[in-house]
């Protein structure tokens, strides 16, 4: 028996202050030893505009679904009359003001006359200097002299702009806005919270485990409007273009962004979300500041906007894709989020209805049968914050946008309106005006595309993945016991730390993720480190790693893990997870498939707790199963395509193994399995073991032919029997 040593790797990740560029930089106060800031400006709570939002909300029944969090105070600070300005010998200069509004629970700023110089950089930052955004630089000139600061905790604010000697020129800016919060800025503090908050879904939990990959395409925008500061939410959309051309294009509600002007005021967040379900609320990233109208209509409640900047890699983007079918979507998920929290998800699995829209407190008239209607919701609700959010059809393409609806509660979340894909597509389209439909601009080289799958720049690969394991669909799963506590998949009385499942893959394998069949899992959640392992006869190298806690809603349920890239495989490899044992209770299993009588493709594998890997059929007495584990991905192009070529006979064949494996269905078990070279000589009949085995979901007799006494070459194998006659060819390298 063979054993290899598992070797682990473990990466500590440093986490940066919040930048709408990422940089390796900091303010130069953090730096260097500054006098005291002096220069503050002070502002009273703007009771009046505080009450004039509230009472405009109570006025609207029907209620469309943006969220005011912020009243606005119109302010001119501008570092040539106003703030402090200190040097730094042979570096540059230091300008500073403070920012102080009484009892806000945070802060943000609208700055306008925007224009850095190249080693210019601006940071706005808390008093305590526990929350950061920048550095804004000459980057973030391209939004036409407009940069949205988006809020921080608080109600002190300090603005400091470096000025390295060598910059010969300097522009001044002007500070035009302060965004006073009334509200919680997380959504999750008690200003915030109503009823609905009991009803919320995580887009972590159990609900949103199919929809990891359209989650990232769901962006919060936070737009600074003469009203207030709001929330809403939009989606990052595909284009019918090749990935080199995709632009930034973000689908969100007219009422939402309606102008060039609001278009320029937004900060466009990504990846605000809960790292699991129910676990605690993170930091809010940084976003993209800015961007520029592209369509817009408000008969349809639509708008498309192009971000000022492309989103990274690092913020792990998605291009959802789309239909502008006019077909009733039968079943559609919502993405959004609420009241500006941290992302969530509603889930309707009735048709829609077809309706129309108004809202008479905004004079928002659209258009007749232009909307569809969420009736009641399965799961979760819409707040204000959603408005502008997708809903998904079950082909996971967007098919409308929420304008809005009744003030829902948990008790009666019903009669969401959602602006008609299909009507946004071309109901206004004009060959000599692009700018009030989304035809143009989604399908810019007209070819005619009316539907479209997502695009995941991370994955490499447009459509839906398929799944590969070793349990067929027909297979029952199974747990089993592990002596006194336990079960063999999980926390069990052997300490054993390790699981996984061997992969044979004679493909190129482009794996984003992996499923599995969770069966048992701690009440309070499970931590689990999912794991793709390199390896031909035991896991060796770990190829990806990824830690997570699997909440105690995934009991009994499949859960989809999605790496945060794309890992190219060739040639076998491993797929699994191990446990830590911080409780020695069964707390954790996945479920395998039932015993089988023979070995076949049973190739489950268990790690001890010192560090070694065996195959569960080493055991005594052995167990041939397989875990219930499958890796999600595209399986493409042979390696060697020149080896197997099937006809009527399924064959399996490797270089570096002396066996050719012949498949045959039951109705064919006593069928003769002969070998012949291209002259038509025999060379070998089977005289070996024949096994029962599952190979493609369907059960086999599998038969064994030694090639190893075999010159290369092609050779071409036969099996018969009394109805007929099947055959195939291998080519021996």
């Amino acid at each position: 028996m063979r054993f290899y040593l598992r070797l682990f790797i473990n990466i500590i990740f440093v986490c940066a202050a919040t930048s709408s560029h990422a940089q390796n930089v900091s303010a130069w106060s953090v730096q260097y030893a500054l006098p005291e800031l002096t220069a503050f400006s002070d502002f009273p709570e703007p009771v009046e505009k505080i009450e004039q939002i509230l009472n405009e909300e109570r006025s609207d029944p029907v209620s469309l679904k943006a969220w005011v969090y912020a009243a606005g105070i119109e302010t001119s600070l501008c570092p040539r009359t106003f703030g402090q300005w200190d040097t730094i010998p042979a570096k540059g200069y230091v300008w500073r003001t403070g920012i102080r509004a009484e009892k806000a629970l945070s802060l943000n700023l609208l700055i306008e006359n925007y224009r850095m110089q190249p080693g210019m950089a601006l940071y706005v930052y808390n008093q305590p200097m526990t929350y950061m955004a920048g550095p804004f630089d000459h980057r973030n000139n391209a939004n036409g002299g407009v940069l949205p600061v988006q809020s921080l905790p608080g109600d002190v604010i300090v603005v400091e702009w470096n000025i390295p000697l060598q910059v010969s020129q300097r522009n001044d800016f002007t500070i035009t806005s302060v965004g006073y919060g009334f509200r919680d800025m997380t959504g999750d503090g008690k200003m915030a919270r109503m009823a609905a908050d009991d009803c919320d879904v995580d887009i972590s939990c159990k609900t949103g485990n199919h929809w990891q990959r359209e989650k990232r395409s769901v962006v919060r925008l936070e737009t600074i409007t003469p009203r207030g500061t709001q929330y809403c939410t939009g989606t990052l959309v595909n284009q019918a273009v090749e990935s080199d051309r995709k632009k930034p294009y973000i689908l969100t509600a007219n009422h939402c962004i309606s102008t060039e002007e609001l278009a320029q005021r937004t900060t466009f967040v990504f990846g605000y979300e809960k790292p699991y379900c129910r676990g605690a609320t993170p930091t809010v990233p940084a976003g993209i500041t800015g961007s520029n109208l592209v369509a817009a209509k408000r008969e349809l409640d639509f708008t498309l906007v192009e971000m000022s900047a492309n989103v990274t890699d690092a913020q792990l983007p998605y291009y959802a894709g789309w239909t502008a079918s006019s077909a009733t979507p039968q079943s559609v998920a919502c993405i959004h989020h609420p009241q500006g929290k941290v992302k969530k998800i509603s889930v309707e699995n009735d048709p829609l209805l077809t309706g129309t829209f108004s809202d008479p407190a905004t004079k928002l008239n659209c258009d007749k049968d232009a909307h569809w209607i969420v009736r009641q919701w399965e799961e979760g609700i819409t707040e204000q914050g959603s408005s502008g959010s997708p809903i998904f059809d079950a082909s996971h393409r967007i098919a409308g946008t929420l304008t809005g609806g009744g003030n829902a509660i948990c008790s009666k979340p019903i009669n969401d309106y959602f602006s008609k894909f299909s009507k946004q597509w071309n109901a206004y389209y004009s060959d000599n005006d692009f700018s009030e439909s989304l035809k143009p601009w989604l399908d810019p080289d007209n070819k005619g595309v009316t539907s479209l799958w997502g695009y995941d720049p991370i994955a490499s690969y447009e459509d839906r993945c398929d799944t590969l394991g070793n349990i067929g669909s027909n297979e029952t799963k199974i747990l089993i016991r592990s002596g006194a506590w336990g079960y063999l998949t999980g926390h069990n009385d052997l300490y054993r730390i390790g699981f996984a499942e061997k992969i044979r893959n004679d493909t190129v394998a482009n794996i984003i993720g992996m499923e599995a069949d969770i069966a048992k899992v701690d009440e309070k959640g499970s931590k689990v480190q999912f794991t793709i392992w390199r390896g031909t006869d035991f896991p060796v190298t770990p190829l990806y790693v990824k830690d997570t806690i699997v909440p105690p809603d995934y009991s009994s349920y499949p859960m989809h893990v999605y790496f945060d890239k794309t890992l190219q495989v060739t040639g076998d490899f491993f797929i699994g997870y191990s446990l830590k044992y911080n409780n020695p209770i069964d707390t954790f299993a996945v479920y395998q498939s039932a015993k089988r009588p023979y070995a076949g493709l049973s190739c489950m594998y268990v790690e001890e707790y010192n560090g070694f890997w065996m195959p569960l059929s080493d055991e005594i007495p052995p167990t041939y199963s397989s875990l219930g584990v499958r890796v999600m991905g595209r399986f493409g192009k042979q390696t060697q395509p020149d080896q197997p070529s099937y006809q009527n006979l399924k064959i399996v064949f490797q270089p570096d193994n002396p066996v050719v494996f012949v498949y045959l269905e039951a109705s064919q078990i006593t069928a003769k399995v002969e070998c012949y070279d291209t002259s038509g000589k025999r060379l070998l009949i089977n005289e070996v073991s024949r096994n029962m085995v599952m190979y493609d979901e369907t059960i086999y007799l599998q038969v064994e032919l030694d090639v190893s006494s075999l010159l290369p070459g092609m050779y071409l194998i036969q099996a018969f029997n009394k109805k007929k006659k099947l055959s195939g060819k291998f080519v021996k390298l």
